[in-house]
């Protein structure tokens, strides 16, 4: 209760919280809490990078708790199982798009002002 109140008055925090995989349902305890929704998604991943780098299951689920005036809302969660689950990016679209895209293999040289384009 004394945490609660450590926050300046009126703003919410944000409560990365452990929790088992699926329904969220079991609270496995706090892990960090801030009051700037950034710091806790970054802290989230952070931890999964160094904890589960390759996702295998060593953290089964996280949530991102905001807290304001004394309402709870999960803002932000990780699921293991969803994870796993979800449709491979590369298969349903043809490049992972969860990367940033790197333009064309090949170089492609601009139109000089003299250069007029050829329509077919």
């Amino acid at each position: 209760m004394a945490d609660d109140l450590r926050h300046a008055a009126g703003q919410p925090t944000y409560e990365v919280r452990e929790v088992l995989d699926e329904d969220h349902a079991v609270d496995l305890g706090l892990l960090f809490r801030c009051t700037d929704y950034a710091h806790a998604v970054e802290f989230a991943f952070d931890l999964l990078e160094r904890r589960d780098p390759r996702r295998e299951g060593v953290i089964g689920g996280l949530a991102v708790v905001k807290t304001d005036q004394g309402k709870r809302e999960t803002v932000w969660t990780y699921s293991h199982s969803a994870h796993v689950n979800r449709p491979d990016p590369i298969r349903r679209w043809g490049w992972d798009v969860t990367r940033n895209w790197q333009g064309p293999a090949t170089h492609v040289r601009p139109l000089t002002l003299g250069q007029r384009i050829r329509r077919a």
